[in-house]
């Protein structure tokens, strides 16, 4: 039974977290398709910055959370 759990838990987790980086995607993407269209190619810096900071981010959680 506890494999079952955590099986289930594998699968719930990596639906979830593909889910929730992608929404923080999609929010980084049009937080800066707005910047660029307010403040221009200065901003492009700032989107690259967020994006590259994400992925980081996500994948320091997800090798915590497998290791």
């Amino acid at each position: 039974m506890k494999f079952l759990r955590a099986a289930g838990r594998e699968v719930v987790g990596l639906f979830v977290g593909d889910w929730l980086q992608s929404g923080v995607v999609v929010v980084i993407l049009a937080a800066g398709w707005f910047a660029v269209s307010r403040l221009g190619a200065p901003a492009l810096v700032l989107l690259v910055l967020l994006l590259a900071g994400q992925l980081v981010w996500f994948a320091r959680a997800e090798a915590k959370r497998s290791g």
